[in-house]
């Protein structure tokens, strides 16, 4: 997956690469920028001089210093921060899915219960429209006159 963000909290990397030369900086960045992106970084020498762009040679005599900055393992290098900052990435990533993911599902049945909403007062429409035709074919009339509670009788003089 391609992380298109990295957080680079400038006060602690500063503040914790204080012995490293411009050269070293360079190349400790490339390294985290790798890490960001592979989630890791090898444990060869060749491919780590690759990943910061110098000869076996010239990253021989610039490791040490940014090697303290890792642990250095069998697997590979591996940096406590970047790994805390990738799973709060990856976490952040996730709750996002999931939110998607329910926000389709609500907005899906929104859909559906709208649809449903229209087929019933279509169908509504439809039945009082039969009936008035129904009305009209029978020769009933339209609309009746309202029941009243109180007899009129109407005179006349």
């Amino acid at each position: 997956m391609s992380r298109t963000w990295m957080p680079i909290y400038w006060g602690d990397y500063l503040r914790d690469t204080r012995d490293l030369t411009t050269l070293q900086h360079g190349a400790y960045l490339l390294l985290i920028a790798h890490y960001w992106q592979h989630m890791g970084l090898p444990a060869g020498e060749r491919s780590l001089a690759a990943i910061v762009g110098l000869s076996v040679k010239a990253w021989r005599s610039i490791q040490p210093p940014i090697a303290a900055k890792f642990s250095v393992g069998s697997d590979g290098w591996r940096h406590k921060r970047i790994d805390a900052e990738l799973e709060k990435y990856e976490n952040k990533i996730n709750q996002r899915i999931i939110a998607g993911q329910k926000g389709g599902e609500r907005s899906g049945v929104a859909r559906a219960v709208r649809a449903g909403q229209k087929l019933i007062e279509a169908k509504s429409k439809q039945t009082l429209a039969s009936r008035l035709s129904e009305n009209e074919a029978t020769g009933q009339a339209k609309t009746k006159q309202p029941r009243t509670n109180h007899k009129v009788s109407i005179t006349s003089f």
